[in-house]
């Protein structure tokens, strides 16, 4: 398969700026793909286009935009109208881990919108698109804490519940149209999200974001789910063939809890 020819000319990528997101960037474009690279924080965002441009030759787009913001879908039209996105990266995301009720009620709100109500609003938008042409892709950054009800992080499990289930649901509707979906499911990884915490007392060590990116790229097209890593795919082995949903969420409440 062309990867180019399939998912191009252009891969929109959300949370580009850092972690998974600067990685999905960096490795499709060593695959040919132009680049719309979406995040806050415009000065990384023109930093990592220096550097893949350096190495590949591309053409990137940077929008600096909240994804929070009532009229961000505007701003990310202002760029992307006139240019044909083959593959939409939904990747930004927020997470929270503490007590549930010390999270204040904005925050809770913000992880929601972010994890599930921007993704919905980028694949109403630009998946249409794809249908027409008839070609193209689409991957959900989720997590593994998505399978199972997690103590301590207990709206984000929640937010990447949803989003399992509804690119599993849209791959099923998509593959007639010939628009492959893979929804992502990363164990710790090694990212802005996970700084403020200790995992050092979790069963597996934190993995590498270019590993988790380049699991999802040659995942996509083959699979509808994909975990990276050994350790990762032997927890979910069992949790889903050994223990009990009441026993994946007592062992990950005390997996948890240590974390913070």
């Amino acid at each position: 398969m062309n990867y180019k020819d399939k998912y191009g000319p252009y891969a929109l990528i959300t949370g580009a700026s850092s972690g998974i997101g600067k990685e999905f960037a960096k490795q499709l474009a060593q695959k040919g793909l132009n680049l719309v690279l979406v995040a806050r924080r415009k000065e990384k965002l023109e930093t990592l286009k220096r550097e893949i441009q350096t190495d590949n030759k591309v053409e990137i787009h940077t929008i600096g935009v909240d994804l929070l913001s009532d009229n961000f879908l505007e701003t990310i039209r202002a760029v992307t109208d006139n240019l044909e996105i083959g593959l939409l990266v939904n990747n930004a995301g927020v997470m929270y881990i503490g007590n549930y009720l010390d999270c204040p009620l904005e925050k809770d709100l913000q992880m929601i919108d972010l994890n599930i109500k921007v993704p919905a609003i980028l694949t109403h938008h630009f998946v249409p698109k794809m249908v027409e042409r008839k070609k193209g892709g689409l991957i959900f950054t989720a997590s593994m804490l998505g399978f199972m009800g997690t103590p301590y992080a207990t709206t984000y499990a929640g937010t990447k519940a949803h989003e399992i289930v509804k690119g599993e649901g849209l791959a099923y509707e998509l593959k007639p149209h010939n628009i492959d979906v893979l929804t992502l499911n990363p164990g710790l990884t090694e990212t802005e999200m996970t700084a403020d915490n200790d995992f050092s007392g979790m069963p597996m060590k934190l993995m590498k974001p270019d590993v988790v990116a380049k699991t999802a790229i040659d995942a996509l097209g083959k699979k509808v789910l994909v975990t990276p890593g050994f350790m990762n795919n032997m927890l979910n082995w069992m949790s889903k063939r050994i223990m009990s949903r009441k026993m994946n969420t007592k062992m990950f409440g005390k997996l948890m809890k240590k974390t913070f």
